[in-house]
């Protein structure tokens, strides 16, 4: 009887420390996230994270060169590809900061012959020892920095799950609407009131 009583008390204590533990580091996560919105003077109302041009397009594959940009609008850095497809995704984590307020992470380039799930990886062209640089800005502070780095760290490892509101957003061409065309050039426009819209520019 004495040993089920201490195994039950043994129970009951980790069960305790679990629970009290997850809410400990969900608090952890929301204080994270009201920090950040202390720093939205370092954030712009409308950003372009990335621009793009169309090189080539035909039946079996789209060639096109993208530019990474910070909030200042200094460029940093660029590359060009090609994918099997016609039709171009672009596919980005939204983090709510408040309700006013959303950041937007470029996340995968996909098309209509590569999946989402086997899509390009975007993190490598803007994460600079781990600061997300397309939110970088001169007149960010050390504690702005050091919020987006932890931020981005979990985005980049999977655990979105501990980030509160965290929703995926696509932005995309349409073969039979010709949106992309070759010899054209894009920006992917980020709204922090919330939205993402493709604009052509000279």
């Amino acid at each position: 009887m004495k040993k089920l009583i201490i195994i039950i008390l043994i129970l009951g204590t980790v069960g305790a420390v679990g629970y009290y533990g997850f809410e400990w580091y969900k608090g952890q996560q929301e204080k994270q996230i009201t920090k950040l919105e202390d720093k939205a003077e370092f954030l712009k109302a409308e950003t372009i994270p990335l621009r793009f041009k169309v090189l080539e397009k035909d039946s079996s594959q789209i060639t096109f060169a993208f530019k990474f940009y910070d909030q200042d609008g200094t460029e940093f850095n660029l590359d060009t590809i090609s994918l099997a497809g016609q039709e171009i995704s672009f596919d980005f984590y939204i983090v709510p900061i408040k309700d006013d307020l959303k950041i937007a992470f470029p996340y995968k380039i996909f098309t209509n012959k590569i999946p989402a799930k086997d899509g390009k990886l975007l993190f490598n062209y803007y994460d600079d020892e781990g600061f997300p640089q397309v939110f970088s800005s001169e007149k960010s502070d050390e504690e702005y920095i050091t919020l987006m780095t932890e931020l981005f760290s979990k985005i980049k490892a999977g655990e979105t799950e501990d980030i509160e509101g965290i929703y995926g957003s696509m932005v995309q061409d349409i073969q039979k609407l010709n949106e992309f065309a070759v010899n054209h050039k894009y920006e992917i426009v980020v709204h922090t009131k919330g939205g993402i819209e493709i604009k052509e520019f000279m």
